[in-house]
């Protein structure tokens, strides 16, 4: 299906554009347990602020890519000036730590506009944004997404605890891979069909 958009819209990712604005915690989360904390926070912060440059200059900043350079900032600040020890903390927990920002990013947009909102306006023509169906459709799949980086905090914590190759693969990826696979799943399967209702009764 392709696309359909107002004359004013950004050029954009289109449905892409949620796992783009990902990409800066993945590169986190990796480098800050595999390289340095100092490592990750700066090629973390570099990546996020590539992301969210386009959305900023449209006049569209998007909460998850603003957070993501308001967070990276945060860590650039603790892996320079934190004591080793806190440092080698933050590291060894930076997979937990990350979930449970963008949990909180992803709950505190219900209160404003749910961040997916801000990517599904790239594929639905603006007549349709105030539709109620859209904004019920957004609410439900923010919360979703919320509530699965919200359930990836406890595994992640686990993985640091437990500090072990088996972990590692365990708590930090298998588990949380099948979790955000679950939500690829459960996001695109109706898409189709949920742009064309929005359409319908909008």
């Amino acid at each position: 299906m392709s696309s359909s958009k107002s004359g004013s819209a950004e050029p954009s990712a289109g449905g892409r554009g949620i796992f783009i604005a990902l990409i800066p915690w993945i590169v986190f989360t990796v480098l800050a347990s595999h390289a340095t904390l100092k490592i990750g926070s700066l090629v973390a912060l570099g990546a996020a602020i590539v992301i969210a440059v386009p959305g900023i200059r449209a006049g569209r900043p998007k909460l998850l890519e603003v957070g993501a350079v308001v967070t990276f900032v945060g860590f650039v600040v603790v892996a320079f000036l934190a004591d080793g020890s806190t440092a080698h903390w933050v590291a060894r927990y930076a997979r937990g730590i990350a979930a449970l920002i963008l949990s909180l990013i992803s709950f505190a947009s219900l209160f404003f506009t749910p961040f997916t909102e801000q990517y599904a306006r790239e594929k639905v023509p603006e007549q349709y944004w105030g539709s109620p169906k859209f904004k019920a459709i957004n609410r439900k799949l923010t919360t979703m997404w919320a509530c699965i980086f919200a359930a990836m905090v406890p595994f992640h914590v686990i993985a640091g605890t437990l500090n072990t190759k088996a972990g590692n693969i365990v708590f930090n990826w298998a588990i949380p891979l099948g979790l955000v696979y679950w939500g690829i799943k459960r996001s695109s399967a109706p898409a189709e069909s949920d742009i064309a209702s929005v359409r319908k009764v909008a």
